[in-house]
């Protein structure tokens, strides 16, 4: 079989049919016996190098027909609504049908034809499924796949500080996670700059009994909030532990702190709790106990939500309690206090409290309002904030059909948890006819491509592999533009 029985190919679902053309009538006018039926219609390998392009579809093959003057052609034929359609002539015993929709049924016979034009009884009916060709390994990964493991690690439980005798350096201890697979990893996040980020030098040592990090690189004599998460095999995140203050080591310690310097952080916040009679639709209304200082002035309060894989900052106040809206209503949230001095010296958090918050929301958590009670921060930064993305489109075309990886790279400064891709083909003839690692939709040039739960996370730095399937005719030009989460993305 020759690679120019490469046939036009069935595009996507609906069938873009290549007319046949018949050999002239060069046979006697007289000549009216038809040939025979081509022998057995059967589904055959494809001889065709390792890497060749010939696309989704079937390779068929048939035993030659018989004429009293001579066989000048083959008829391929596919069901369509009951009825079969010639879609291409050739004048071998085999051929190859690209261009099809990958794991769709397609019915197929043969119908050979002589030089008079006489077309003889059908091959037998064969009905096979549309498979990568022989010769061509998918460039891409198989549609659609599902991760096996989509249980998380439970949530690392009783994280404390200990000291370690480095300079710049905080210890940490907790008892390990558990998992249905098998724990990969832990991730040390640090509260640094009004952002808690993961920490980059944190050397773990993973005990069946304990687990402890070193996290080194900090501020000798500064205080610092971390939580941990666990990572199982599949990628899987745990729930964050709870809240831990540590201090950085002063390595040699000083005799004494420097005349005027305050080392002594505030007392810890108790009684965190919610107050109830204000409606706050979709918020929750929290206070707790007054803490003290040494210096004499009252220290300032920051509180933090706990989220599916870590916290998100509410703001500060002078006085003991704080509105958050903007929450999903009658779900619960989970918070912790900390107090802060002058000089800057954290208390160890409250303990967790979980509320729930009052009907009728958005879910969309929003910064918390001072309750004009003291001078209020700068608002935190918007969703948007330290966001940036690159994409990646790169197509393979063949025949009627496309295969094209796309790769989204966070660029930005801060994680994106959930995304959507967004982007319009330049032509109506271009669509998905099937795609992987993401839920793809098409509405008219429209196209979304949507996160699984396991995918949903994109670090900054790292990049996003997904891909589909396409089907085209005349032209298959790259999209002009692409948004994730609404968002231009620069593109290559």
């Amino acid at each position: 079989m020759r690679a120019a029985l490469l046939g036009a190919g069935l595009a996507g679902a609906g069938l873009a049919l290549a007319a046949a053309a018949l050999p002239p009538a060069s046979a006697a006018a007289e000549d009216t016996t038809p040939p025979s039926a081509p022998g057995t219609l059967r589904d055959c390998p494809l001889p065709a190098a390792p890497g060749s392009s010939l696309g989704i579809g079937v390779s068929l093959c048939w035993g030659a027909a018989t004429d009293d003057v001579g066989v000048t052609g083959y008829d391929i034929q596919v069901k369509q609504s009951g009825a079969f359609t010639t879609i291409r002539t050739t004048t071998d015993p085999g051929s190859i049908v690209s261009g099809l929709t990958l794991g769709q049924l397609y019915t197929f016979r043969v119908v050979a034809r002589d030089g008079a034009g006489n077309a003889g009884q059908p091959s037998n009916e064969l009905t096979a499924s549309a498979n990568y060709l022989s010769g061509m390994p998918p460039s891409s990964p198989p549609p659609s796949p599902s991760p096996v493991d989509r249980t998380p690690p439970t949530r690392p439980e009783g994280l404390a500080a200990q000291n370690v005798y480095v300079n710049g350096a905080v210890g940490l201890l907790w008892t390990p996670s558990t998992d249905d697979v098998g724990i990969s990893t832990y991730e040390v996040y640090v509260w640094t700059g009004g952002a808690f980020l993961r920490a980059q030098q944190a050397t773990l040592d993973m005990r069946a009994d304990q687990v402890t990090a070193i996290v080194t690189g900090l501020t000798a004599g500064h205080d610092y909030l971390f939580y941990v998460v666990a990572r199982d095999r599949a990628g899987n995140l745990s729930a964050p532990s709870d809240l831990v203050r540590a201090r950085a080591m002063v390595e040699p310690p000083a005799a004494s702190p420097s005349p005027g310097t305050d080392t002594t952080p505030p007392g810890t916040p108790t009684g965190l709790t919610s107050v109830t009679g204000m409606d706050i639709p979709g918020g929750i209304f929290l206070a707790w106990y007054t803490v003290s200082d040494d210096s004499g002035v009252p220290p300032r309060y920051d509180l933090f939500r706990q989220t599916d894989h870590g916290y998100a900052y509410e703001g500060e106040n002078g006085l003991p309690r704080d509105i958050v809206s903007g929450l999903e209503g009658g779900k619960p949230y989970t918070f912790q206090v900390v107090a802060r001095d002058a000089a800057g010296n954290l208390s160890n958090p409250s303990a967790p409290y979980t509320a729930i918050a009052q009907p009728g929301a958005t879910s969309s958590p929003t910064p918390s309002p001072s309750l004009g009670l003291s001078p209020s921060p700068s608002p935190s930064p918007s969703p948007s904030a330290g966001s940036g993305c690159r994409v990646t489109y790169a197509t393979t075309t063949w025949g009627s059909g496309f295969t094209t990886t796309v790769t989204i790279t966070n660029t930005g400064t801060a994680g994106i948890d959930g995304w959507k891709l967004g982007f319009s083909f330049p032509l109506a003839s271009q669509r998905v006819t099937n795609g992987w690692s993401a839920v793809w939709t098409q509405s008219g040039t429209a196209v979304t491509a949507e996160n699984y739960e396991w995918n949903k996370t994109i670090k900054p730095g790292q990049s996003l592999y997904l891909g589909f399937n396409g089907a085209y005719t005349g032209e298959n030009p790259k999209p002009a533009a692409f948004t994730l989460n609404g968002s231009a993305c620069t593109t290559t």
